[in-house]
């Protein structure tokens, strides 16, 4: 039975089933329930939110933050971040300073020198489990484990400053904020508390770095000190004026938000792109030829293409705060009411038949402008630029591999361990250097 005939079987005022059954069939095949609304009820009110699904009605909450804000979920960030952050934020006061703040940290001429740090890290990371599972007599090694969640906390430690705080506590502990925050629709208070618990921690840890480089700082301003973002952080003087200076603790919170926002969904696209380059492979071997050529923009296309198929973020939230008419003047106009949740779906909107041409092809040189993989709007991601640098680069140091593959018919068996992420992706353990 198709999903909205059985839905609507169930009568109204027992939202329970409703929400259960959507849940349901989301879970079990999102896409088909996404065309299904597309096609037949664009703007689907449930009890559990309005689900907009067409790309430019996505585009128009994400882009009226003063109608659609991020307080579903703002509260919940800054009480794990134990402070304010910018993506818990809307308006001035604080979003748009310490965004613009952050475009400062996290500039466009940053892209070049990233990649060489993601394709020295990755490259290192690739020997290091290929040794392991030979020397293990293991003929795979766990992708996840031992290659994409390593590769991007060992980049959050050397572009960011997380210097010398573990791997581990960098992948564990921001993934248990994600998910208290961002996956935990029923809002379990376990999962919450853990949440609070990672977020304090990394706060603690984050604190200590902070003050070691400090004292680094104070004893050799010229010399011995990283040049990372945190260095950056602190050796940058805000205009005079400026109603929030950078002090520690803002600084603190600025780099566990970015943490936060970066860790889990680095990890999870190097694998789901790789995923999804594998189960076409045909594209898998065009891409594979386009990441040996110098110039990597080509290449750069298949890994946004491979992730428009499966984004780390399908959808989300916003918290309508005063009467609006979405879609005004077309057939799906929808009056939405002060505090209805609305669930901009970008899974949804990328697919969306009436804008982006012939959407289910596999189209590596499409326009951006039809890829919200990175978001839209006000809260777009904030590092875009290394963005763009880390996740194609983890996944072209891995094709440059000849014998490092998902396993033959295994290439959609991502294990996500009980957790809303992957957490292992069995890759073969052949051979050799790098190309």
């Amino acid at each position: 039975m198709e999903f909205l005939a059985a839905y609507d079987t169930i009568p109204q005022s027992d939202a329970a089933r409703r929400v259960a059954l959507l849940r349901e069939r989301m879970k079990a095949d999102g896409p088909a329930v996404l065309r299904e609304l597309r096609a037949a009820r664009p703007v689907f009110a449930t009890p559990a939110g309005v689900f907009v699904t067409r790309m430019t009605d996505v585009v128009e909450v994400l882009s009226t933050p003063d109608v659609f804000t991020v307080g579903v979920y703002g509260p919940l960030l800054e009480e794990a971040l134990h402070g304010p952050f910018m993506l818990a934020r809307d308006g001035a006061d604080l979003h748009w300073h310490d965004r613009a703040h952050a475009q400062l940290m996290l500039p466009a001429r940053d892209f070049l020198p990233v990649r060489r740090i993601t394709a020295r890290l990755a490259d290192d990371a690739l020997d290091r489990a290929i040794a392991s599972a030979r020397a293990t007599g293991r003929e795979t090694f766990d992708y996840i484990q031992e290659f994409s969640a390593p590769v991007a906390a060992r980049v959050a430690q050397e572009y960011l400053g997380f210097t010398g705080v573990a791997e581990e506590d960098l992948h564990l502990l921001s993934q248990r904020v994600q998910r208290a925050v961002f996956v935990n629709p029923d809002r379990d208070p376990e999962v919450h508390a853990a949440g609070v618990a990672a977020g304090k921690e990394l706060h603690e840890l984050m604190a200590e770095v902070i003050r070691r480089r400090v004292a680094a700082l104070s004893a050799d301003p010229g010399h011995d000190v990283p040049d990372d973002v945190l260095t950056r952080m602190l050796r940058t003087v805000l205009p005079p004026g400026a109603d929030r200076p950078m002090d520690e603790e803002r600084i603190n919170h600025q780099l566990v938000g970015y943490l936060i926002g970066y860790q889990q969904n680095a990890t999870q696209c190097a694998a789901t792109a790789l995923k999804e380059l594998a189960i076409r492979p045909e594209e898998l071997a065009r891409a594979e030829r386009s990441a040996a050529a110098d110039d990597t923009t080509a290449f750069d296309g298949y890994v946004w293409e491979a992730l428009r198929f499966h984004p780390f973020v399908p959808s989300t939230p916003r918290l309508c705060v005063r009467e609006h008419v979405l879609a005004a003047g077309t057939p799906r106009e929808t009056r939405l009411a002060p505090g209805t949740v609305v669930h901009a779906h970008l899974a949804s909107a990328m697919f969306d038949e009436t804008v982006v041409e012939d959407p289910y092809a596999f189209r590596p040189d499409r326009t951006p402008v039809h890829n919200l993989v990175l978001g839209h709007g006000a809260h777009a991601c904030v590092g875009r630029y290394p963005a763009r640098a880390i996740l194609p680069e983890m996944v072209r140091r891995v094709l440059l591999r000849p014998g490092v593959r998902p396993l033959p018919g295994a290439e959609r068996a991502l294990d996500y361990g009980d957790t809303p992420y992957p957490q292992h992706y069995t890759v073969t353990a052949d051979t050799g250097a790098p190309s």
